[in-house]
């Protein structure tokens, strides 16, 4: 080879390198700038996007342009969200520079999430009542969520219930689920204590003696004539056996005496009756106490301790 001919060759070598090495040097300064530059990817919707579990997941998608034309079509979407799981997925849209081999890319964040509180159910009433030292245990519950299924042994019970202090009580459950929903419900125990108490009714010529807040006695009564029996509410103040009653024209022996106001006012047997109730007190009532048969007064006073509640009725 000539000398011409190789000075020729080596200049023609030459500048292919240097247009190889200018064409490195283009792409790198392209790589490192390529968040600057075209195309545009723009998310429609937001960043993040929260849907609720079992729910379908609608994919908004994204806005690209490149050299002032719409290319969202070329847009690759990358992401495998299962809303039937709690989690959180990420959906990536990526647009590649197909004659340099260069893309660009986004993300979204998607957020599955459980909001539903679990269903508590307690299987009893709202209010139970039971007497003071009974025994008591905590009504069972059962607890379903949409996303966990059966927790009810999840189930928390805070039971305060103190059976020998009559007074009313809560006995709450709290339950909770894998996302941190939260429900709770109560139920109140009213822990009955003996409670005696004695309601008399003019009109209906009735008592009623109650303990536990139940009726264990009934009888009919005579009350006095001519409304002669005081209507309020009053207390036993004493007790007397074989005890003789004086007016101003009467002079009676009762076996039993239970008085609530003062001495002259409280129930007692009557032995000269052959019958109570009905309509008796309106032509031979009493001179103002309230007349029981024998074996009723007898049960009150040997039940009904002093200080028992009387109230009295028209």
């Amino acid at each position: 080879m000539s000398k011409k001919k190789k000075t020729i060759l080596l200049i023609f070598l030459g500048v292919l390198i240097l247009l190889f090495t200018g064409l490195l040097i283009f792409i790198a300064y392209f790589k490192a700038n390529v968040e600057d530059m075209p195309p545009s990817l723009k998310l429609k919707g937001n960043k993040i996007q929260v849907v609720k579990v079992n729910e379908d997941y609608k994919e908004e998608g994204v806005k690209a342009s490149f050299k002032g034309k719409d290319v969202s079509k070329d847009v690759d979407i990358k992401g495998n969200i299962d809303t039937k799981k709690v989690g959180t997925y990420e959906v990536i849209y990526s647009y590649t520079y197909k004659f340099i081999a260069l893309s660009k890319s986004i993300k979204r964040t998607v957020l599955v999430v459980d909001d539903i509180s679990p269903e508590l159910k307690i299987n009893s009433n709202d209010k139970i009542t039971i007497n003071i030292n009974d025994s008591f245990t905590p009504p069972t519950a059962t607890a379903n969520d949409n996303y966990d299924g059966d927790i009810s042994d999840k189930i928390a019970v805070e039971n305060y219930v103190n059976t020998k202090t009559s007074g009313t009580y809560e006995v709450k459950y709290t339950v909770e689920d894998s996302s941190g929903n939260t429900v709770s419900k109560s139920i109140t125990v009213v822990v009955s204590g003996r409670n005696p108490r004695i309601d008399i009714y003019i009109s209906q010529q009735k008592l009623y003696y109650y303990e536990y807040g139940s009726v264990v006695l009934t009888s009919d009564v005579v009350t006095g004539i001519n409304n002669g029996t005081p209507t309020g509410h009053y207390r036993i103040l004493n007790k007397a056996r074989n005890a003789t009653l004086k007016g101003r024209d009467y002079e009676s022996h009762v076996s039993y005496w239970i008085a609530f106001i003062g001495s002259s006012y409280g129930l007692h047997d009557a032995s000269w009756r052959s019958s109570f109730g009905g309509s008796i007190y309106k032509t031979n009532g009493s001179h103002g106490c309230v007349n029981m048969p024998y074996y009723k007064v007898q049960y009150l006073y040997n039940n009904a301790p002093i200080g028992t509640p009387v109230n009295i009725y028209p």
